[in-house]
């Protein structure tokens, strides 16, 4: 078995913009990229020819750490907006639209380079920002209120040479591997968005799937099928508690106490 290499856990706050109808803040694992996403939900249609009759309109926008958005940005844009698309509950509110826009203010640094080049750029692969931007999304539509199939979460995963993982790979772990992985999968186990790049065997994607779902889920073994709690039959909305012995804080983990904390704070003035 191909052993895992886990790195510091994910940050998320929410609420951390004023002026919008929900926002958050997600800082990868390993303090790699920081994006926060500014969500406005329901806002109107600017062109009436692109209503949707029976749904909500998506649009993504994000915003690179430097420079304009160029292809990889509007391709991260298409697949966030995919992955949106098969959560959000677009029958509660059609002929409006979810407007999502994702500004990246912090990137890694390659610091095997002469003075730390960033990264981020539009030779880094897009994977790299892919998984941060959907968590990041995610998060937002949480804050904004938006109705919602299932809590997901998305994982980067690494494969090296030798089949090691990598989940939530640096920037010099992604250049010692030999293909990436970006996973998204709901809180029930369910894969809604799967990208690769590079070369790789199907056993070593299978173990990648498998690793996205514990960084994502925290489980040693992820039930593709149901995730019931058998006391009361309920359907737990951020997957099973991460086991107490795990060394790596889960994604919906992450999720679940960012929630908790907003709750507290709007909770507070009634102890006033």
């Amino acid at each position: 078995m191909a052993r895992q290499i886990f790195s510091e856990p994910p940050q998320a706050f929410l609420h951390t913009l004023s002026t919008a109808d929900g926002s958050a803040t997600y800082t990868a694992p390993g303090n790699a990229h920081k994006i926060i996403a500014g969500v406005n939900y329901p806002v109107d249609v600017p062109y009436r020819n692109d209503e949707i009759p029976e749904s909500t309109v998506i649009e993504i926008n994000i915003r690179p750490h430097n420079g304009v958005t160029m292809v990889k940005e509007r391709h991260v844009e298409e697949l966030v907006k995919r992955t949106l698309e098969s959560l959000v509950l677009g029958q509660e509110s059609p002929r409006t639209m979810l407007q999502v826009t994702l500004q990246v203010v912090g990137v890694e640094s390659d610091e095997s380079l002469p003075g730390g080049v960033k990264e981020g750029g539009q030779g880094e692969s897009y994977l790299a920002i892919l998984a941060s931007a959907i968590n990041a999304s995610i998060l937002g539509c949480i804050d904004a209120g938006v109705q919602l199939r299932s809590i997901a979460g998305a994982a980067l995963v690494g494969v090296g040479a030798d089949g090691q993982l990598f989940p939530h790979p640096n920037v010099g772990q992604r250049k010692m591997c030999t293909s990436l992985h970006v996973f998204a999968v709901t809180s029930d186990g369910k894969t809604i968005l799967m990208e690769s790049e590079g070369r790789f065997h199907m056993s070593e994607w299978t173990s990648a799937s498998e690793a996205a779902s514990r960084a994502v889920l925290g489980q040693t073994s992820v039930d593709k099928s149901t995730n019931v709690n058998n006391a009361n039959g309920d359907v737990s909305m951020f997957g099973s508690d991460t086991n107490p012995g795990d060394s790596a804080i889960s994604v919906t983990e992450i999720m679940r106490k960012s929630l908790e904390e907003r709750v507290i704070k709007d909770e507070r003035w009634r102890q006033d």
